[in-house]
């Protein structure tokens, strides 16, 4: 299967409900401006160097997920963020009412990377009461940090798929500031939540889509953690959801 370009990933991972809004911030050109530290370079090559030996199978998801959380936690902020551009960013943030925005990052600039990078780099941006709802994928890992505000995060373990449920296990429950991390891969933490409890939150991401070129990629797996029935040992089985049905359920508290 060929590399799934980031045009396909995100109308398959976020779905009809955000074709318009996606195409209008990420037709909005380059994203990054100004001078890149080496430690930043240094870093994003570093990133890349990772995310290739995952897509080679020469390391395994959850290596991926452990080498991108250090390598994030040894970054001073300041250069991150000046990296990204992000205060044009953050100056031209698109807060939906009901979801999250996404926009492309372009780090085409930067010395020594690849013209074309193993990872797809995003800023999301939400306004408070805003979710990035209950969601799981296949064959992907990513990560997201926050950049700005606070965010409640859920995460869950994918136990076991059914044709209309998922049985998930609860795995985190935290409040998450400006320089946390969270990651997912099929083998951890698999299904992630995001609710913003400030405005505005903005957050880093980066998702590894089609890690594995023999395997499907179907995007976002929608389901409803809430109303799931309580099962045994903490377990729940969740219902599946289409994409306008999570986003009314959850995309506004």
């Amino acid at each position: 299967m060929e590399k799934l370009s980031r045009r396909v990933f995100t109308q398959s991972m976020f779905g009809s409900l955000f074709t318009f809004s996606l195409v209008d911030t990420l037709s909005k050109g380059k994203m990054l401006s100004g001078h890149i530290k080496p430690v930043v370079n240094q870093w994003l090559t570093k990133m890349e160097e990772v995310t290739k030996a995952l897509r080679l199978g020469k390391i395994k998801p959850v290596e991926w997920q452990l080498e991108i959380e250090s390598l994030l936690a040894r970054v001073e902020l300041s250069d991150l963020l000046r990296a990204i551009d992000y205060q044009r960013l953050a100056k031209t943030a698109v807060f939906p009412d009901d979801h999250e925005s996404a926009e492309n990052i372009d780090f085409s600039k930067i010395e020594d990377l690849p013209s074309e990078l193993s990872f797809a780099p995003y800023f999301y941006a939400m306004k408070k009461g805003v979710a990035i709802v209950p969601h799981g994928h296949r064959n992907m890992t990513s990560m997201h940090m926050i950049l700005d505000g606070q965010a409640h995060a859920w995460h869950y373990e994918r136990i076991a798929d059914e044709p209309q449920h998922l049985v998930i296990k609860p795995t985190k429950d935290q409040v998450c500031v400006r320089g946390d991390t969270s990651t997912i891969s099929d083998q951890k933490d698999n299904i992630h939540w995001f609710k913003a409890l400030t405005e505005p939150v903005f957050m880093f991401n980066i998702g590894v889509f089609g890690v594995n070129p023999t395997a499907s990629f179907t995007g976002r797996d929608y389901i409803d953690p809430v109303r799931g029935e309580k099962m045994k040992d903490g377990l729940i089985r969740a219902r599946r959801l289409n994409v306008d049905e999570a986003y009314k359920l959850y995309g506004k508290t």
